[in-house]
C-alpha cells in the first residue's frame, strides 16, 4: 500500500508540473527532477491547518441565543452574547420588557398544523408558550401572547408589548 501511495504521489506530482513519468529520450528522469517532483506532491499532500472562520453561515448567533434562552450550554463558538450592560436607573416592567424585545432576534415565522409560531434559532414558541431569557445577568420568563405574519406579542409580568418580525 505504502509503495502505491508513492507511486501515485510521484505521478501527480509530475503530471501537475507538466512534465511526464518519462521524457523524450530518456527511459528515467534525472535524480533532481525526481527530487522535485516528489517535493511537490509532498506539499500538495500535506496536512494543513484549518483556520475557522469568524463568522459561521450554519451556526448563527440567534440560534446560541436561543439555546442560551433554554438553559442549556451551546456546542459551538459563541460570538455573540445575549446579555448587555446594566442599565444606569431603575427600570419599570414597560422599559424593561422593550428592552428585552429589542434584544431578541428571530429567525422566522412558521404555521405548523395551522398554529403560528415564532423560531428564535432551532426553539420554535407557539401563542401561549413561554420563553426563558437571560438578560442583564437576570433570568426572566416571558410569554408570548399572540403572534401574526408581521409581529408577535410579549408578556413580561403585566406589562404587553407588540414587536415586529423582522
Amino acid at each position: 500500500m505504502k509503495i502505491n501511495l508513492t507511486r501515485f504521489i510521484l505521478g501527480a506530482s509530475l503530471l501537475l508540473a507538466g512534465g511526464s513519468v518519462f521524457a523524450a529520450g530518456e527511459a528515467v528522469l534525472s535524480p533532481a527532477k525526481r527530487q522535485q517532483a516528489l517535493d511537490r506532491g509532498k506539499t500538495l499532500v500535506a496536512t494543513r491547518e484549518i483556520v475557522p472562520a469568524t463568522a459561521n453561515p450554519f451556526y448563527p448567533a440567534a440560534f446560541a441565543e436561543a439555546v442560551a434562552a433554554m438553559g442549556r450550554a451551546s456546542t459551538g463558538t459563541e460570538t455573540t452574547s445575549t446579555t448587555t450592560t446594566a442599565p444606569t436607573g431603575p427600570r419599570n416592567d414597560r422599559d424593561l420588557l422593550r428592552a428585552i424585545a429589542a434584544s431578541l432576534k428571530p429567525s422566522g415565522y412558521i404555521v405548523l398544523g395551522g398554529q403560528p409560531s415564532v423560531s428564535f434559532g432551532q426553539k420554535r414558541v407557539k401563542a401561549g408558550g413561554i420563553l426563558t431569557i437571560t438578560f442583564e445577568g437576570n433570568q426572566y420568563t416571558l410569554e408570548i401572547v399572540s403572534i401574526d405574519r408581521t409581529n408577535f406579542t410579549l408578556r413580561l409580568n403585566r406589562e404587553e408589548f407588540t414587536r415586529t418580525l423582522k
